[in-house]
């Protein structure tokens, strides 16, 4: 099994490069599994929180505090370790997985440690105005990995079908031309 951590600001197009990524894979006859840190953390700000599920700037606030100020305080590897579980209980389900949504050193570093064969993806977006709040720009949940070099670069700046073509290559060239 391959992991692919992907990183990346708000709205640079890291779901939108894993939706890729999993269709190329199926496409190509390989199981995939798209899984978020967040998903856990979705559920307890609903069930908990009163989250209504809207990334606004009250939404993404929740998120933030939830999932870093309280959870990651207290517990850094919660995310990490819940995600490293599920792998580790479904040994063999999948060729790949793709995680896009790895925002800090550990969820990286913590897979690679458990064994798992990982790449960390980076998606830029430059020129791209964000809607997040300043403060929120500026949370370690947008800057952890800011200063961190990533297995590979994919520069997001051009429309959903250059994003795409990005893809293709990377994955022709990167993946299943080093896979045998």
């Amino acid at each position: 099994m391959k992991v692919y951590a992907i990183s990346g600001h708000a709205q640079n197009g890291k779901d939108t490069v894993a939706g890729m990524m999993a269709q190329k894979f199926r496409e190509h006859g390989d199981t995939v599994l798209v899984a978020h840190y967040a998903d856990l953390l979705k559920y307890i700000c609903r069930a908990y929180f009163g989250w209504d599920g809207q990334k606004d700037e009250r939404g993404r606030h929740i998120l933030q505090y939830v999932g870093t100020d309280v959870v990651r305080q207290k517990r850094p590897n919660f995310w990490v370790d819940f995600i490293i579980s599920i792998l580790t209980l479904f040994d063999g389900n999948w060729d790949y997985v793709l995680i896009p949504d790895s925002r800090f050193p550990n969820e990286v570093d913590e897979l690679k440690r458990h064994g798992f064969d990982v790449q960390h993806l980076r998606i830029v977006r430059p020129n791209f105005v964000s809607p997040l709040t300043p403060e929120q720009q500026k949370h370690p949940s947008e800057t952890a990995l800011d200063n961190v070099t990533p297995d590979f670069t994919i520069v997001n700046d051009g429309t959903l079908e250059d994003l795409d073509a990005l893809i293709t290559n990377y994955m022709k060239e990167y993946i299943y031309e080093h896979k045998d």
